[in-house]
C-alpha cells in the first residue's frame, strides 16, 4: 500500500466537519444555480446536455470530498445509492454508487492515537500491531495484531476519530447538499428513510452492540459446520475498538475462488442463501450490509469436510418486527404463485402500493416482484436444495444477469414511482437482497433452490 495514497488526516470534530460540509454544500448550490442562469438563454437540447455534463462534472468532486470526510456522510451516501432509484437521476446515483470503492485508507499515525486513546497505555503495550490496515472502509479501519503473551492473531476494527460525535450534522448536510443541488424530493416519507439511517448508523459505530450481536449470532449458529464467526477479545475492545479473532480466508472476489468446481461453489452460495432466509424469516434478524468486504471464504483442505463462510461483520444488524415480516412473506409467496391479486394486497399491507394506484402501477410492481423471484421458479426447481444436484434445467445466476433485469425495472419504476420512497423496513431488505443475490451471481450459483425458500416462508402461510 503506497503512502500517498493515504489519507493523512480526516476532519474529525464537528466543527471542522461542518465547515467542509458547508464549503461543499456552497459550492455544489453555486455551481447549480450557474447552471441554471445559463439555462434561461438556451435550447430545451442545450440545457439537457448542459445537465448531462453538469452531473459529470460533478461526480468527481462529490466523490472526492465526500470520501476524504469518511464517516457517517459517506456511508450515507453508500445507503443512499441502494435506492437511489426512487429519488436521483440516474448521474447523481452513480455518484453515490462510486463511494462504495472511495475508501483510502488513513494513515498509521492518525489511527495509532484512537486505539492508545481507547486501549490505554498499559494494553496497547500487550500488543504488536502491524501498522498497515487489512482493511479500510467508510466508519474506519481493520488491522492486523497478536498478542505479545499469548502469540493470538487478532483483527482490531478501530474507528475513524470523530465519527460518533458527526452523524446528526454530517446528516444533516448531506440532506441540505442533495436539496441546494434540486436532487432530492422534499417530504415527511423522504425524513423518514434519513431518520432510519441515522439510526443504522449508531448502531454501526456502537462496538459493544455488535459484540453482543456477533455473540448471538455464534450461538445460533454454533452447530453449522458451513458458518464461521470470529472469537470476541473483550480485554482489548471498547466502545469504539472491537478485537476480534483474525481468521484466514480468501476474499469473494479472489480468482481462487473461480477455481472451486461448480458443484462447491453451489455448496458455498446455498449457504449464504439459506443464511439470509433464516435471518429474515426465522430470527426476524438481519445484517443488512452484506458487500463483499464483511465475509472470507476457507476453502476445504485435508483436514475439514466443508468450505466455510466467514461472518466478518455485524454492526448493521436490524431487528424487523413480525408484523412486517408476515406480510412480506405473503408478497414473496404471491410472486412465488404468479397470484396478481394476492401481490396487490401484500404490497397494500406493506406499504408499496396505494389504494388509489391505477393498473400500469400495479402490474410494473407485480413485475419487480416476479423478476425478484425468477429464479425460484419452478421450471428451475433442482432435485435437491443443497448443491448436490444441478437439476435438468438449473438457474444460471450470472448468465441470466438477473441484477440488470432488476435495473431496467428500477429505471421505470423511477417515472412511475416518482418521489415515492419505499417502505423504510424494505429499504434495509432489499439491501440484503440484491446484496445477496450479487454474491450468488459471483459464485456463479446454478441451481434453483424453491423447495429451500418454501420451506422458510411455510410458517407464514395460511393453512
Amino acid at each position: 500500500m503506497k503512502k500517498n495514497k493515504d489519507l493523512k488526516k480526516i476532519p474529525s470534530n464537528v466543527f471542522s466537519r461542518g465547515m467542509s460540509l458547508f464549503n461543499l454544500t456552497v459550492t455544489t448550490g453555486t455551481r447549480y444555480a450557474g447552471l441554471k442562469f445559463t439555462d434561461l438563454f438556451s435550447s430545451v437540447e442545450e440545457r439537457e446536455k448542459r445537465l448531462q455534463e453538469f452531473f459529470l462534472e460533478q461526480a468527481s468532486f462529490l466523490v472526492e470530498e465526500l470520501g476524504r470526510l469518511k464517516g457517517s456522510v459517506m456511508k450515507a451516501g453508500q445507503m443512499l445509492s441502494v435506492y437511489g432509484e426512487h429519488f436521483f437521476p440516474p448521474q447523481i446515483n452513480q455518484i453515490l454508487k462510486s463511494l462504495q470503492a472511495n475508501t483510502r485508507p488513513v494513515v498509521w499515525e492518525e489511527m495509532e492515537r484512537t486505539i492508545r486513546s481507547q486501549l490505554g497505555e498499559e494494553k496497547f503495550a500487550k500488543l504488536e500491531i502491524e501498522r498497515e490496515p487489512v482493511a479500510a472502509a467508510s466508519m474506519g479501519q481493520v488491522y492486523k495484531a497478536k498478542i505479545k503473551e499469548t502469540g493470538e492473531v487478532l483483527a482490531l476494527k478501530v474507528q475513524y476519530p470523530g465519527v460518533d460525535k458527526a452523524i446528526n450534522s454530517d446528516l444533516r448536510s448531506l440532506k441540505t447538499i442533495l436539496s441546494v443541488s434540486h436532487l432530492a424530493p422534499k417530504g415527511s416519507d423522504f425524513d423518514e428513510i434519513f431518520r432510519e439511517i441515522r439510526m443504522m448508523l449508531h448502531y454501526e459505530i456502537d462496538y459493544v452492540r455488535e459484540m453482543e450481536q456477533l455473540r448471538w449470532y455464534q450461538e445460533k449458529l454454533k452447530d453449522d459446520p458451513r458458518f464461521i464467526i470470529p472469537k470476541v477479545f473483550e480485554e482489548f475492545s471498547t466502545k469504539r475498538l472491537l478485537a476480534m479473532s483474525y481468521e484466514d480466508g480468501i476474499q469473494l472476489d479472489s480468482s481462487e475462488l473461480d477455481q472451486v468446481n461448480q458443484e462447491r461453489r453451489n455448496r458455498i452460495a446455498a449457504s449464504f442463501m439459506e443464511l439470509m432466509f433464516k435471518e429474515i424469516f426465522e430470527w426476524r434478524m438481519v445484517q443488512t450490509d452484506p458487500h463483499f468486504g464483511n465475509y472470507k471464504i476457507r476453502l476445504a483442505d485435508s483436514n475439514t469436510v466443508h468450505d466455510r463462510i466467514l461472518l466478518l461483520d455485524f454492526g448493521a444488524v436490524r431487528v424487523f418486527p413480525k408484523r412486517y415480516i408476515e406480510p412480506f412473506a405473503q408478497l414473496v409467496h404471491s410472486a412465488l404463485q404468479k397470484d396478481i391479486q394476492a401481490n396487490f394486497e401484500a404490497g397494500l399491507s406493506l406499504g408499496f402500493l396505494r389504494e388509489d394506484d391505477n393498473e400500469k402501477v400495479r402490474e410494473l410492481f407485480a413485475r419487480i416482484c416476479f423478476t425478484a423471484i425468477e429464479p425460484f421458479e419452478k421450471r428451475y426447481l433442482s432435485p435437491q436444495c443443497d448443491g448436490s444436484e444441478e437439476g435438468a434445467d438449473p438457474y444460471k445466476w450470472a448468465e441470466n444477469k438477473l441484477l440488470d433485469k432488476l435495473t431496467e425495472l428500477a429505471k421505470d419504476a423511477l417515472f412511475t414511482f416518482r418521489l415515492r420512497p419505499p417502505p423504510r423496513e424494505a429499504i434495509f431488505l432489499d439491501r440484503k437482497m440484491i446484496g445477496t443475490y450479487t454474491i450468488l451471481t459471483k459464485l456463479k450459483l446454478r441451481m434453483g433452490p424453491r423447495t429451500l425458500l418454501e420451506k422458510y416462508l411455510a410458517p407464514y402461510l395460511k393453512p
